[in-house]
């Protein structure tokens, strides 16, 4: 039997699949920046496939290779249904869909890859399987927002937060449907290893502190956007004025 040496947070390993994964799910996309739409649509719907036999996969060789209880085998964590509303946008260009992958997987795959929730580092199959799946799910984000040229306004924003809370409660209720071992979203206990959660308080009660956390989070994804394009439209509306003001100063002086 192989024996795999135990995860180390921020290790070599660690480090080097980051930088790695990063490059990728951001490099890529630019590579495809410049094709026809066509093109570029067909390559999402690609990434679209990957991620649905992924999610197949996972759960299937998590569930009879691990031996891990029929509850996880649901796609029930926020990672599992954003890498889902990347896949079906794909498809079907549905803005909600995108928006929701856009904050849950910036969000939530994000921190993560940062502080993953696995036992044991590479070449472990359970390290790579979960890199893999988190690394495609933002390739699909990013794909979309740099091919495509996709991005989430202010009032998405909004609509996320909404959508969020709602399933809030539902995957909470979910949890308690399925019975004791069914931990999705991490509300009824915290991830084994060392993660973000560890500094809340003891579940349930730590839903006080993630609700407000999540949304802070959210906003402060798009802060960086609402900057982008504030700038845009100042530049643009300033440019304009300029031009009016030189073709003002042109047609007085020809009056002349």
């Amino acid at each position: 039997m192989v024996e795999f040496k135990p995860f180390e947070i921020f290790g070599t390993d660690h480090l080097v699949t980051l930088v790695i994964t990063f490059l990728l799910f951001i490099g890529l996309p630019f590579i495809f920046k410049h094709r026809e739409e066509k093109t570029k649509w067909g390559i999402g719907i690609g990434i679209a496939c990957l991620i649905f036999v992924h999610e197949i996969t996972n759960n299937l060789y998590y569930n009879f290779t691990l031996g891990l209880n029929w509850q996880e085998m649901f796609p029930l964590h926020m990672c599992d249904l954003s890498a889902f509303a990347i896949a079906f946008y794909f498809f079907n260009k549905n803005k909600l869909l995108f928006n929701c992958a856009f904050f849950w997987g910036i969000g939530g795959a994000t921190l993560d890859l940062i502080t993953p929730d696995v036992e044991f580092g590479p070449p472990s199959p359970e390290y790579w399987q979960f890199f893999y799946g988190h690394a495609l799910l933002l390739l699909g984000v990013f794909f979309a927002v740099i091919a495509l040229g996709e991005r989430p306004y202010l009032r998405d924003v909004h609509k996320v937060v909404g959508v969020t809370l709602i399933l809030l409660f539902g995957i909470y209720l979910a949890n308690f449907i399925l019975g004791e071992e069914a931990n999705f979203w991490y509300l009824k206990r915290r991830p084994e290893g060392e993660t973000l959660l560890n500094a809340f308080p003891e579940p349930p009660f730590h839903i006080f502190v993630i609700i407000p956390l999540a949304v802070a989070i959210f906003y402060l994804i798009y802060l960086p956007i609402y900057h982008y394009l504030h700038y845009n439209i100042s530049s643009s509306y300033y440019h304009n004025i300029h031009i009016h003001i030189i073709f003002f100063h042109y047609t007085t002086y020809n009056s002349f």
